[in-house]
């Protein structure tokens, strides 16, 4: 509200409901100022009646005299004229007759339009076309003017209405501006008893100046309002509660549903520890803390929730903090990518796009750093396979191989390592083989077998892998049995005397066979005795190497 006072002003009052020329209650100063007010308003009424039929009755002035050829051309031309304007009269004469009139000043007036344009007509009948047409040009002016006073005095006593209606609204805020509130009071019962005199259109000018005090009072109560809301936010910026609750409630004391300054008002409650956590989100924010800025902006966002300098920091926050950590991941991919460690680098782009996914500069470097690593991957896998089977680690090699294989089906380098790998592998499989196959005919006394077995084995035996010593023990055990113990074989001379798979000696007395060491069967045979079947075990330092082998048992006994 103003800080000026007030001036003096008498309170009129008045019934506005008052209708057929009631009067509304009051002193006898008030019912001078409603006399004097309804006198002006009849003179001003029938002068204007009187003016009307003045205008409609008076002629054309006399002009200079004209040719005959010149008088008979201004005649059609008056003629058409006449014609024209008594055409559109007759329309809006006929349309003025159809308006609801229900008032005595009204009916006088269009009576005296009628009048006028039944004189006009009989002009025209006479030929007075230049008066006729003048005259019925004054009767459509005259026309509309009534119509218009027809709508004035329809709407006046709506807009009477809907005056009464903002004045009952401003008057619980009249204290504003008691002065303003006053005129705009007297305007209106002003143009109420113009209405009931007749005087439309000076009712309808009372209803003008009511409407514009009434306008004048209601944006100067905005432009009080609008003022202390301003200033109760710019107390909610400074942290000042006492400021900010004084501002509001001073906008709501004429405005007191105004949503602005009751949110200001129930927000002036928490403004000082708001401003205490916005004071600390940003020197936060400033220093790279981004956490501590954002809990401070939400927790201040939490006590005001239309506080926008908390909502707009948490978000730049959180932005500056995205911000940060994406340029944090593509450094460490960067740096990651000049070591080669493509690693690092693949797991830093794909923590920068978590952040920001729709990056397809980074989605780039990703499908890039995807093929280095592959790359790289597929060299040091060869190195390994290399280094693998340069420590005759066979095995582990042809994993290695195998993961190559892996990363590039078609790569062939891995292919030949496996190929060569293999056959060095199965090399080294059938050398184990024939070792163990030597055994075994070792250890059944199986020499020629053994030795055989043995030999294949040397024979495969890879040029790197050194000779064990088992193998080297098996290699001296057989040269010891390698060489042929002589061995005396007597017979009858009758007897069939054969070494299985080795030698058939036939009928001997005496004979001696050399025999590399071994076991070997011995079989006699004779017709009609029995066969002799020995088991000779020869060794190298047998202790007698005298076989005797007779059929003395006859087959029938």
């Amino acid at each position: 509200m103003p800080d000026k006072k007030s001036p003096k002003h008498q309170v009129i009052d008045w019934n506005p409901n008052a209708q057929q020329g009631s009067r509304p209650d009051g002193g006898p100063n008030r019912s001078k100022l409603f006399a004097g007010i309804a006198l002006v308003a009849v003179l001003l009424a029938l002068g204007a009646v009187g003016f009307s039929w003045r205008n409609l009755q008076q002629g054309p002035a006399v002009g200079p005299t004209l040719t005959a050829q010149e008088a008979q051309e201004m005649a059609f031309k008056n003629r058409g004229r006449a014609e024209l304007a008594y055409e559109n009269a007759s329309q809006a004469i006929g349309a003025a007759r159809n308006l609801p009139v229900n008032h005595e000043g009204l009916l006088q007036e269009i009576a005296l339009v009628e009048k006028a344009f039944l004189l006009a007509e009989t002009q025209l009948r006479n030929g007075a076309y230049a008066d006729a047409a003048a005259a019925l040009e004054r009767v459509i002016t005259a026309t509309a003017e009534f119509t218009e006073t027809v709508a004035m005095q329809r709407n006046a006593n709506k807009r009477y209405d809907d005056l009464y209606a903002r004045l009952r609204a401003i008057e619980r805020y009249k204290s504003f501006s008691p002065q303003d509130y006053d005129i705009a009071f007297t305007s209106i019962g002003e143009g109420r008893h113009l209405l009931e005199t007749g005087s439309f259109r000076a009712a309808w000018q009372a209803f003008d100046g009511a409407s514009d005090t009434l306008d004048q009072l209601e944006a100067n109560k905005e432009a009080f309002v609008k003022e202390n809301l301003r200033a109760g936010q710019i107390a909610l910026k400074d942290g000042d509660r006492d400021a900010a609750e004084s501002a509001f409630q001073n906008a709501l004391k004429y405005d007191s549903g105004n949503e602005a300054g009751l949110r200001g008002l129930a927000r002036a409650e928490n403004a000082a520890q708001v401003l205490e956590l916005l004071t600390r989100a940003r020197n936060a924010e400033d220093t790279g803390d981004y956490d501590t800025a954002i809990a401070a902006y939400d927790e201040a966002f939490a006590l005001d929730e239309f506080n926008a300098t908390a909502q707009q920091g948490a978000a730049r926050a959180r932005a500056d903090q995205k911000e940060f950590q994406f340029n944090t991941f593509v450094s460490a991919a960067e740096t990651a990518a000049a070591e080669q460690d493509w690693d690092t680098v693949i797991v830093s782009y794909e923590q920068a796009l978590e952040v920001y996914p729709k990056r397809t500069d980074i989605e780039d470097a990703l499908d890039n750093a995807h093929e280095e690593h592959h790359a790289a991957m597929v060299h040091r896998t060869l190195a390994e396979a290399y280094d693998l089977e340069r420590d005759y680690l066979w095995d582990e090699a042809r994993f290695a191989y195998e993961r190559l294989l892996d990363l590039e089906p078609d790569y062939a380098e891995a292919i030949e390592g496996l190929i060569r790998v293999g056959r060095t592998v199965r090399a080294l499989l059938e050398y184990e083989k024939l070792l163990e196959l030597s055994e075994q005919h070792l250890m059944a006394s199986d020499f020629q077998a053994a030795i055989r077995a043995f030999n294949q084995a040397m024979q495969t035996k890879p040029g790197y892998l050194e000779t064990s010593p088992e193998a080297q023990e098996m290699r001296r055990v057989l040269e010891l049995n390698s060489t042929p113990v002589n061995i005396t074989f007597v017979s009858d001379t009758k007897t069939w005397v054969s070494i299985t798979n080795f030698r058939m000696l036939g009928k001997i007395k005496e004979e001696s066979v050399a025999l590399p060491p071994g076991d070997y069967e011995v079989i006699g045979r004779r017709k009609n005795y029995q066969d002799v079947m020995l088991l000779l075990k020869v060794r190298p330092q047998m202790s007698t190497n005298l076989v005797s082998v007779v059929c003395k048992t006859r087959a029938d006994s």
